[in-house]
């Protein structure tokens, strides 16, 4: 007897860590994990205490106390344990309890359907749920964490919790309901309904995964579409410069023949005048666009630069870049692009000095960009700092910081924000070429 009692309560404890393994990757999905050691500790050993029942009150609540407890200690664990906004922090923390004891109530109805002889047993039932609820939170986290998805407002990705939530409550309902009824069929034809609900479930994700990666299309095509049309800009302001290059050029032929004929005649101050007069009027007037070479760079820089100057904000650039690098064009105009437009925005709403410092150098197959600029007013940030856009139209504009992320992802570069300093927003971002 007291080698079952010990094997049990290993089995108890066992169960208690797989809970908490349950609950840390729950809750890791949605949350950032606080740095202080301290309140990791208080969290996790309350989460133990209470599925360990170290204190014999479990048992002895009623239902709805029992309940009310359940969801008081997980909140107070993930408020401890995680950073975020509190409201989340209460959403996900139901919805960790809920979903919990809709699977236990429906593995303890499959098992008195089903199986008679182990519905008493406890640790198998215990057992079976957490598995079952582990299927459930990987699930979850295959969907949260996709990339494509992270860019979908969070209020679709809440009510997507709601799908499994409600197909676990109507599967215990139709597994009482065939239990109850006297229709020999009645247990196959529930069956058969529960397996439909799961494919509805799935095709539910694939559908919503799918639209994900329609939308990462049409931000695609957007980019694709803008650096198209700065390139025929680049290329009319070109061939502007070229055409003004070619009258100088035959401008300068005729300013030499004068030049000649008054140096002949030994015309010294005559000669200086002329070239005075030429350099003030005759002056090439450049179109201002920046001349590295790189096609992407140059359009995008000269296209931000009028927008900026016509907004009335005074606007730095220093390029130090070849005509090519190891970067797919694409990329290029959609971080730099993503950059200049939120600088801009940044800077137009800036009550005081307004400016935006651009500094951009290659160096042995590696590309730093550096954006500063001027704004005012609060910035918005998500999970793990992560800003996002205060434009209206998000889906269309200002395609956002976590595809700016992802990119540079791509050549295993880094994306940091500094913004430290008091109306002054800083972004870096380095590309490692291959």
């Amino acid at each position: 007897m007291l080698v079952d009692k010990w094997r049990m309560e290993l089995i108890e404890i066992v169960l208690s860590i797989f809970t908490v393994y349950l609950y840390s990757i729950y809750f890791n999905i949605f949350f950032q994990r606080r740095k202080q050691s301290i309140f990791v500790i208080i969290g996790v050993g309350i989460l133990v205490i209470w599925q360990l029942d170290i204190l014999g009150i479990v048992g002895k609540l009623p239902l709805a106390w029992n309940i009310a407890v359940t969801i008081g200690v997980t909140l107070f664990t993930v408020v401890n344990i995680y950073t975020g906004k509190f409201w989340k922090k209460c959403f996900f923390a139901v919805v960790f309890d809920a979903i919990w004891m809709l699977i236990e109530t429906l593995i303890n109805d499959l098992l008195t359907i089903y199986c008679v002889n182990l519905a008493n047993s406890h640790i198998f039932g215990s057992l079976t749920s957490k598995l079952l609820f582990l299927i459930v939170i990987i699930a979850l986290k295959k969907v949260f964490t996709n990339e494509e998805l992270k860019e979908l407002p969070a209020g679709h990705s809440i009510l997507l919790v709601f799908v499994p939530i409600g197909s676990i409550y109507i599967m215990n309902a139709v597994f009482v309901l065939a239990y109850k009824a006297k229709w020999k069929y009645s247990e196959i034809y529930s069956l058969f309904s529960v397996i439909i609900l799961l494919l509805i479930n799935v095709l539910i994700f694939y559908i919503y995964i799918k639209l994900a990666d329609d939308l990462q299309v049409r931000r695609m095509n957007l980019v694709y579409e803008q650096q198209l049309e700065l390139c025929e800009r680049h290329q009319d302001e070109t061939e502007i410069s070229m055409l003004q290059m070619r009258d100088v050029k035959h401008n300068m032929r005729n300013n030499f023949v004068s030049i000649l004929a008054y140096a002949e005649q030994g015309e010294c101050q005559k000669i200086i005048r002329f070239v005075n007069d030429v350099m003030e009027e005759g002056k090439l007037k450049t179109s201002g666009t920046t001349n590295t070479g790189n096609i992407v760079t140059d359009s995008l820089v000269a296209y931000w630069k009028r927008t900026a100057e016509i907004e009335g904000i005074k606007f730095y650039s220093d390029l130090n870049i070849p005509m090519d690098m190891p970067f797919k064009g694409a990329d290029l105009s959609l971080i730099l692009g993503n950059l200049l437009e939120n600088a801009v925005e940044g800077a137009r709403k800036a009550k005081k000095r307004k400016y935006i410092r651009l500094k951009i150098k290659y160096d042995k197959n590696n590309l730093l960009i550096t954006v500063e600029n001027s704004y005012v007013g609060a910035l918005i940030k998500g999970k793990g700092e992560e800003l996002k856009t205060t434009k209206i139209d998000a889906i269309n504009h200002g395609i956002g910081l976590p595809s700016v992320r992802r990119t540079a992802r791509r050549y295993h570069g880094t994306v940091s924000v500094d913004d430290s300093v008091p109306e002054r927003f800083l972004i870096r971002v380095v590309l490692y070429g291959l």
